[in-house]
C-alpha cells in the first residue's frame, strides 16, 4: 500500500480548530472537599451558614455597654456598672454592644474600671462578618486552592461538585510490549500512555490506559470505538504516521472523520486530529518525544479550554551556547540544559530526534522556536521553559519571569527576548 504525503497544517491554526470544534463535556462529580485541590468547581457555592452566627467578642476582655464608658482616660478611669468577662470567640450577652480589652481595666471583683472609652461595635465580630448565609463562597469555574478548602469546610461544605472530564490512553502496534517484560529483537516497551496520563491527570482529567491494540483494523476499530464511548478525549498512541502498519488514520476516519492529518511542528509532524461521535480523538506519534510534543501541545491545551490546566512552568532568559538550525515552516521544540554562567544562564542545545528518551531525562529546559524564525545565533538570549525544578540550574537574580507572564502550552510563549553582543 502506498500513502500520500501529509498535508500539513500550522500549529495555530489546528489549535484554533480544536478550540472551535469540541466544546467543554458537560460532565461534573461530587468528591470531598478535603481532596478537592486544583479541581475546577461546576457551579457556584454557597454558604449553608451564617458565620459567626452570633456577635463574638474579638479580644479578651470585658463585654460592656459603650455608652458607659465615655469619657475614660488614664488619669480618670470610669467604673464599668455591670462588665461580663468574655475571650475572644466568646458570644457577646444580649444587650452588650462593646469589648473593653483586659489590659485597659483595672481594679478587680465588682469594682473594675476602664482607662479607655469604647465606640459601638468595638471589638466586636459582628453576626455575618465573614460570610451569611446564602452568601457564594466560590463562583463556578474556580479552580479550588488549599485555602479554599479551609473556607469550605469552616462554612459547613463536605463535598463539592466539580468538572470532570475522562480521558482514554490507547497504545497500539504489533511490537509494542506492556512495561515490566523484556523486549526481544524489535520490541519496544510501552511507556507513552504512562506518561500522557501522568501529565494530563496533573490538569485535573480522570485517565484511563488500555490494553495494547496489535496492528489490526478490526481490532483498532474496536477499541477506538470503546474508548469514545467510555471518553471525552480519546489519545491514540502510534500508527499515525503513513506507513504500511498505520492504521490510525483509516480507522478514525471510517469511524468519523479526520479533521488534521500532519502538523507543521517539529517533533510530532504526523499527529492525527479526529472527531467520532463528536468527541477527540488524538493519534500521537509512537517516537516518544513527538508524542509528547503532542500531549503538551495538543492534549493539554484543549483541556485547559475545558478548565483543566496542569500547572504552568517557569520561564528564564538564558544564552544560547551555540547556533540552532531550525526549518522556518515548523514551530520546533528543542530541549535544552541550562546552567549558571556567571550572572547569566547559558544554554546548551540537546540532540534532536522525536525518539530518544534519554534527551528528555537529560534536559532541563525546553526552547519555543515559532514557525517563520528559521535559524538562532549562537549568544541570543532566549527565553526558555523549564521543564524541572528552578533549583536544578541555580537561581540569578533578576533572571526570573514574574508569574503573571507563565507559559500556557500551546499559546507558543517562549520567544526570542533579544540578540546579544
Amino acid at each position: 500500500m502506498v500513502r500520500e504525503r501529509l498535508t500539513l497544517r500550522p500549529l495555530a491554526g489546528v489549535l484554533d480548530m480544536m478550540r472551535a470544534t469540541f466544546p467543554r463535556p458537560d460532565r461534573t462529580v461530587r468528591v470531598p472537599v478535603a481532596g478537592s485541590v486544583r479541581r475546577v468547581t461546576a457551579r457556584a457555592t454557597h454558604s449553608p451558614l451564617t458565620v459567626p452566627a452570633t456577635d463574638i467578642a474579638a479580644r479578651d476582655g470585658f463585654a460592656v455597654v459603650s455608652s458607659e464608658t465615655r469619657g475614660a482616660r488614664d488619669e480618670s478611669p470610669v467604673p464599668l456598672r455591670n462588665p461580663f468577662r468574655v475571650n475572644t470567640g466568646n458570644v457577646i450577652p444580649p444587650g452588650y454592644d462593646a469589648v473593653v480589652m483586659i489590659e485597659d481595666v483595672t481594679g478587680g471583683d465588682g469594682a473594675w474600671c476602664t482607662r479607655r472609652a469604647v465606640l459601638p461595635g468595638e471589638h466586636i465580630h459582628p453576626a455575618g462578618e465573614e460570610i451569611r448565609s446564602g452568601e457564594m463562597i466560590l463562583p463556578a469555574g474556580h479552580s479550588i486552592r488549599p485555602w479554599d478548602i479551609g473556607a469550605l469546610l469552616s462554612y459547613g461544605i463536605t463535598r463539592v461538585d466539580v468538572q470532570a472530564v475522562n480521558v482514554g490512553l490507547l497504545p497500539t502496534g504489533s511490537e509494542v510490549i506492556p512495561a515490566g517484560e523484556r523486549p526481544g529483537p524489535g520490541e519496544v516497551i510501552e511507556s507513552n500512555t504512562a506518561i500522557a496520563a501522568a501529565w494530563l491527570g496533573e490538569a485535573g482529567a480522570t485517565c484511563t490506559r488500555y490494553g495494547i491494540v496489535r496492528d489490526d483494523p478490526g481490532l483498532l476499530s474496536e477499541a477506538i470505538g470503546k474508548g469514545i464511548r467510555e471518553n471525552d478525549l480519546l489519545l491514540v498512541s502510534a500508527g499515525s504516521s503513513a506507513g504500511t502498519r498505520d492504521f490510525t488514520a483509516s480507522v478514525i476516519s471510517d469511524l468519523g472523520e479526520v479533521l488534521v492529518h500532519g502538523i507543521a511542528v517539529k517533533p510530532g509532524k504526523p499527529a492525527i486530529i479526529g472527531r467520532v461521535d463528536g468527541k477527540p480523538v488524538i493519534g500521537m506519534p509512537g517516537y516518544p518525544i513527538a508524542a509528547m510534543t503532542t500531549v503538551r501541545e495538543l492534549a493539554l491545551p484543549l483541556l485547559a479550554e475545558w478548565g483543566f490546566s496542569a500547572r504552568p512552568g517557569e520561564r528564564l532568559r538564558a544564552r544560547l551556547a551555540r547556533t540552532i538550525q531550525t526549518d522556518p515552516g515548523f514551530d520546533e521544540f528543542i530541549f535544552l540544559t541550562v546552567s549558571r554562567d556567571g550572572d547569566r544562564y547559558a544554554a546548551i542545545p540537546l540532540p534532536r530526534g522525536a525518539g530518544t528518551q534519554m534527551t528528555v531525562v537529560r534536559a532541563n529546559a525546553c526552547l519555543h522556536v515559532p514557525v517563520g524564525t528559521g535559524s538562532i545565533h549562537g549568544g541570543t538570549e532566549v527565553e526558555v521553559l523549564l521543564t524541572g525544578p528552578l533549583a536544578s540550574t541555580g537561581e540569578a537574580p533578576g533572571n526570573r519571569e514574574p508569574a503573571s507572564e507563565r507559559r500556557v502550552p500551546g499559546e507558543g510563549a517562549v520567544l526570542l527576548v533579544k540578540n546579544s553582543s
